[in-house]
Formats: structure tokens, C-alpha cells, sequence
């Protein structure tokens, strides 16, 4: 698989995390999803709100999440 740099932006350390959270604008809504500031949930590529324990990342260019686990990994890197 020949994969660049910029195919996607993972996090998976707290202290990042929050940095990209706060730079993206998104915070934690009353049911630990995360929510941008008009309130609407941030999603994966399969429409599953992401809570904040499990995000892992955004892909590239867009606000699509990743969730912190191997099947949500693996699914972006192997539809890549």
C-alpha cells in the first residue's frame, strides 16, 4: 500500500487530543459525544457519533472522525 503522509491525521495522546478538539472547535456534548459548536454530533464514515473517549482522529481535509479502535482504523485503510 503506498500511503502519504497527508492521506489522514491520527491522534491517540491526551494532551494532542485536546489541541485538535479545541482547534476544530468541538467539544463533548451532555453525552460525551463530540459536538461542534452548532451542536451537531461529529460522526465516523459509517454515520456512529464519536464520543470523546473514542476519538482518534480526523481524516484529512474534512471532519470525518476516526474512532480510537482497529476495526475503525483498519476499515479507513483498507477502503483507502
Amino acid at each position: 500500500m503506498n500511503m502519504e503522509k497527508e492521506d489522514a491525521i491520527l491522534v491517540f495522546d491526551e494532551p494532542a487530543k485536546a489541541r485538535i478538539l479545541k482547534a476544530l472547535d468541538l467539544k463533548p456534548n451532555a453525552k460525551q459525544e463530540l459536538a461542534d459548536k452548532e451542536n451537531k454530533i461529529l460522526t465516523n464514515a459509517e454515520y456512529e457519533s464519536i464520543h470523546i473517549q473514542e476519538f482518534g482522529g480526523i481524516l484529512r481535509g474534512s471532519k470525518i472522525a476516526i474512532k480510537k479502535d482497529k476495526t475503525d482504523l483498519v476499515r479507513y485503510f483498507v477502503t483507502k
